[in-house]
C-alpha cells in the first residue's frame, strides 16, 4: 500500500514583495481568521479573515494556495497523495503471461484494500491496461522458456477453482443486475457484463439446487462429508 499521508501547513512572511523567500511555520490554525486564543506560531501574522483574492500555484507537485490577509501573506500547501507502487511497474506486449497474471492479481488486491478515490481510479485503469495486454495471449502456445516453471514433480492435489459461497454469489449477481439496470454502460461493455451476470446467476442457481444428501447402504449421508472422507483417503 502506498502512503496516503496528506500534510497541510501555512507559510507566512511579512507584507512586501511576493518574491521574498517564504519562511515555513507549522501552525495549528486551520483557517485564516481563527478564533481568538487559537494556538498559532509566533509569526503567524494577523488573524483577520482573508480579504483579498486567493490563488493557487504548483511547486514540484505541491498545491499551494496563497491567501492575502491584513499584514500577512498566508500560504496553505497541500501535499498530494503519494503514487501507489504498483502504478509504476512496467509491462507491455512482450511481458510473459504469467507475469501479467501476477500483476493483475496484485492490482485487484490493491484495489480491494485501497480507499483513496484517486488511487482506486488509477489502479482500475492500470488493471484494465494489464488485462488488455493479457487477453490476446490467452490462445498462444506457452513459450518454451516457461515450460520448466510450469512443470511439477507430483500431480497437484487441487486445481484453481471459483467457488464463492452463496452470499457472495448473490451479492455479485445483484450488484451486476443493478449496474445493468442503470443503462449507463457503453455498448461494448453491456453485453460483456450481461454475459458475466448470466454465468454467475446460472452457477448460483445450480449451487442452490444441488443435492445435499445421498442414499447409501449405511443410510442417508451428507455429500460434503463423503467428499471429505474421499479426499483423506487419497494417497
Amino acid at each position: 500500500m502506498g502512503h496516503r499521508a496528506r500534510l497541510r501547513l501555512f507559510l507566512c512572511h511579512a507584507s512586501g514583495s511576493e518574491s521574498d523567500n517564504l519562511s515555513l511555520y507549522h501552525s495549528m490554525v486551520g483557517w485564516a481568521g481563527a478564533p481568538q486564543g487559537a494556538p498559532v506560531s509566533s509569526m503567524a501574522g494577523n488573524a483577520k479573515p482573508a480579504q483579498s483574492t486567493t490563488h493557487e500555484i504548483g511547486i514540484s507537485g505541491v498545491v499551494v494556495k496563497k491567501i492575502h490577509t491584513g499584514g500577512c501573506l498566508m500560504t496553505m500547501a497541500t501535499i498530494p497523495t503519494q503514487t501507489h507502487a504498483l502504478l509504476s511497474i512496467p509491462f507491455d506486449s512482450t511481458t510473459d503471461f504469467t507475469v501479467l497474471a501476477g500483476h493483475c492479481e496484485n492490482l485487484a488486491d490493491a484495489l480491494l484494500q485501497n480507499d483513496d478515490p484517486a488511487q482506486r481510479q488509477a489502479l482500475c485503469r492500470r488493471l484494465t491496461d494489464c488485462l488488455a495486454q493479457l487477453l490476446p495471449t490467452l490462445d498462444d502456445p506457452i513459450p518454451p522458456h516457461l515450460i520448466d516453471s510450469l512443470t511439477v514433480d507430483d500431480r497437484p492435489m487441487t486445481s484453481p477453482c471459483f467457488e464463492p459461497d452463496a452470499d457472495l454469489l448473490c451479492g455479485y449477481s445483484q450488484a451486476l443486475a443493478q449496474l445493468l439496470s442503470q443503462q449507463t454502460l457503453s455498448p461494448e461493455m453491456e453485453p460483456i457484463l450481461s454475459g458475466l451476470l448470466f454465468d454467475l446467476v446460472v452457477y448460483f442457481a445450480e449451487e442452490l439446487r444441488a443435492p445435499r444428501w445421498v442414499r447409501t447402504a449405511e443410510g442417508v449421508k451428507f455429500i460434503e462429508e463423503l467428499d471429505r472422507v474421499q479426499e483423506y483417503a487419497l494417497p
